[in-house]
């Protein structure tokens, strides 16, 4: 594993240098005569409201979900900015984040090169639906990609070289990345550089053949040397698989993570990780055309002898049946049945009803 640490080192300094080559060669006005001095901006907002009732709980009431601003700006033809950042409501106050901010220059469709904090592209749901309750059918994320998970390391710090492989009708797509690996805290990433000099790498390739419209399909492979606080170091390394049909009639996403951890000092003590989940939603036609019923089945499993999370209790087995109505362009009211078992205490019911919007600027 070390030995693509020092690859990675590589890497890093070619990127920076393709990535400042360019920098240094804009000129106040783009070859189209374009004033340059003039970004193009545009800005999103999202927000959602909820209303959450257990089954045996006394704390049943209402939840500000995250109020999310999305910023982007396009510098010419080639060169752009773009930040999300969010304001979660927690027990005594709010929490900003930076949940991500990139810095993205594309040479041609087969090289894109950038650097930031990112959604880590791990499997399907992390890389395709970002903060804000708007943009997916469901009220909430599957527990394996959650916000805060400590299963996959939900943002990466670092830079990314992405593109597309002109492959007559597959429509491959391949994204490589390297960078900081996860914080002593396993929930965050290295946001300030990383912490034992053995960075995380990953890479994913993606198809979506053109005779198979919304149809699209990837493997990918994620990995890192963790040092959690007051822990000896882990050796990761995650395998990730997904199908998914993106279309509203219908959307089918199944996808598969399958991680190995091992000490760094001694690789008899390890363990595995393998989470998966399958969603079905299917938008109704006509002038039911608002309405959208969705099923969500999803499983965690961890063996004991993890050294990383087998402790933790991050066992899960849930299901949820929803429906979701889109009574506005910019709004939709969702009501979800959930029922869960968290580290086999006991399967547990609760409702859900949200409401989740959008704001858009162009």
């Amino acid at each position: 594993m070390r030995k693509f640490a020092r690859a990675g080192k590589v890497f890093s300094c070619l990127f920076c240098a393709l990535a400042l080559q360019p920098a240094l060669a804009q000129h106040s006005m783009d070859p189209a005569g374009t004033d340059l001095s003039q970004p193009e901006f545009h800005v999103m907002g999202f927000g959602d409201i909820s209303y959450i009732s257990r089954e045996g709980s006394d704390t049943d009431g209402f939840a500000i979900g995250q109020a999310v601003a999305h910023l982007s700006a396009s510098l010419g033809h080639s060169f752009g900015v773009f930040g999300e950042f969010s304001m979660t409501a927690r027990d005594t106050e709010y929490s900003a984040e930076v949940e991500r901010l990139i810095v993205k220059y594309e040479f041609s469709d087969l090289l894109k090169l950038s650097a930031g904090r990112y959604h880590t592209p791990i499997g399907y749901w992390n890389n395709a639906f970002h903060h804000g309750a708007w943009l997916q059918t469901t009220t909430s994320r599957p527990e394996m990609v959650k916000f805060g998970s400590q299963i996959v390391p939900i943002h990466f710090v670092g830079g990314l070289v992405e593109g597309n492989i002109p492959v007559t009708d597959l429509g491959l797509t391949y994204m490589a990345g390297f960078g900081n690996g996860r914080h002593e805290n396993i929930a965050r990433a290295g946001d300030a550089g990383d912490i034992n000099g053995e960075n995380a790498w990953m890479f994913q390739l993606n198809t979506s053949p053109s005779k198979y419209y919304g149809f699209k399909a990837g493997v990918g492979y994620y990995q890192d040397v963790v040092s959690p606080a007051a822990e000896p170091e882990v050796d990761e390394q995650t395998f990730s698989a997904y199908v998914a049909w993106a279309k509203e009639a219908p959307e089918i996403i199944v996808e598969f993570i399958h991680s190995t951890h091992e000490l760094a000092s001694d690789s008899s003590v390890s363990g595995d990780v393998d989470g998966w989940y399958a969603q079905f939603a299917w938008r109704l036609e006509a002038k039911k055309r608002q309405w959208k019923p969705y099923a969500r089945y999803e499983r965690n499993r961890i063996d004991d002898s993890d050294p990383l999370l087998g402790d933790l209790g991050l066992d899960y087995d849930g299901g949820i049946l929803g429906l979701r109505w889109d009574f506005n362009p910019y709004a939709a009211l969702k009501a979800e049945y959930r029922n869960e078992e968290f580290d086999s205490n006991g399967r547990e019911n609760n409702f859900r009803l949200q409401v989740s919007f959008v704001l858009a600027k162009l």
